[in-house]
């Protein structure tokens, strides 16, 4: 039967290292040491709690910062569809071409599918 690796009795057990480096990235360095690692550039130890609370708030930036990119991305598909439509190009080519997936909206002209 295989042991696991992590119940070797052998292995030491690891210490958790949270750090903020200057640029604003954050790290997380697991040791076998009580000691703080040296950092390979410049950066600051932090507590469990507050590398929690900064983890958190970079998954709620990136969230927001992925729905302002699908906004502006159905906004363009949308537009490229309404150009199409405009422009004589049948409904389904137009989708074709815009990548527009979304319901037709009640604003768009053209003929339908």
């Amino acid at each position: 039967m295989h042991t696991p690796f992590e119940d070797l009795p052998h292995v030491a057990a690891l210490t958790k290292h949270y750090v903020e480096y200057a640029d604003g990235t954050l790290g997380l360095i697991e040791t076998t040491s009580e000691d703080r690692p040296r950092l390979s550039r410049p950066g600051r130890f932090l507590t469990e709690e507050q590398y929690r609370d900064r983890y958190l708030a970079w998954e709620v930036g990136v969230a927001d910062r992925v729905d302002v990119l699908q906004a502006e991305d159905a906004a363009r598909t949308l537009g490229d569809y309404q150009a199409l439509i405009d422009a004589g190009i049948v409904a389904a080519t137009a989708r074709r071409l815009s990548g527009y997936e979304r319901p037709e909206p009640d604003t768009v002209g053209g003929s339908p599918d």
